[in-house]
């Protein structure tokens, strides 16, 4: 059966793409050019789906028209791919498996299909928050200043920073109210890990203020 030819638009730094285009060149898919973009089958776009970044601002460097969407990321966990789907990516392709993974998942996302990493589907990679972690991260969340943090818990301020700084990178928040939205979003699987009872009361309330 003859290939379908794919016109695939990229939105990645100079060192990514030419490893892209080399990929894409022996399979024989083009490359659109800055001029013929809006009419590109699906769009690959590298983000570090590591660092901490907004939903909003995922949002904006992952969608930026009616493509599907393959995102290219050098690291990923669970959470992060999680949020990556949300943002509108149809495909994860993880910089190290580029050359086995990233051309079979062009083609299986131009006709349609979700194409994820099988480890971080099925949630082998959990984020473990330790103890103080979790009891920082749910004052935080739930509407308290590091200030009330750190007397309620005879901690530092210094040391609450500290652990909600190690808690927003382990779950691929940028701060606290991104943190909140995915803590309190009943989809996300946080809820039970972070939060006590009567929190999960205030759900019905929306996200607490933060």
């Amino acid at each position: 059966m003859e290939r379908r030819e794919l016109l695939v638009a990229v939105d990645a730094d100079e060192k990514l793409r030419s490893r892209i285009a080399t990929l894409f060149a022996a399979d024989g898919i083009s490359i659109a050019s800055n001029g013929s973009q809006a009419s590109a089958d699906l769009r690959v776009v590298g983000v570090d789906l590591s660092k901490p970044i907004s939903l909003r601002r995922l949002k904006a460097i992952l969608t930026r028209g009616d493509e599907r969407i393959v995102a290219v990321s050098p690291f990923c966990g669970v959470y992060g791919l999680r949020r990556a789907m949300k943002a509108g990516a149809d495909s994860l392709v993880l910089e190290q498996e580029l050359e086995e993974m990233l051309v079979p998942a062009a083609r299986a996302v131009a006709a349609g299909l979700t194409v994820m990493p099988a480890d971080l589907w099925n949630g082998a990679e959990r984020v473990s928050l330790s103890h103080r972690e979790r009891e920082v991260l749910r004052l935080a969340v739930t509407g308290r200043t590091n200030a009330e943090i750190a007397s309620t818990l005879f901690l530092a301020e210094s040391t609450v920073k500290s652990h909600l700084s190690s808690a927003y990178r382990k779950l691929g928040a940028g701060g606290r109210n991104d943190a909140a939205s995915m803590i309190f979003d009943p989809d996300g699987g946080l809820a039970d890990m972070v939060l006590r009872h009567e929190d999960h009361e205030s759900l019905a309330d929306g996200i607490p203020a933060a």
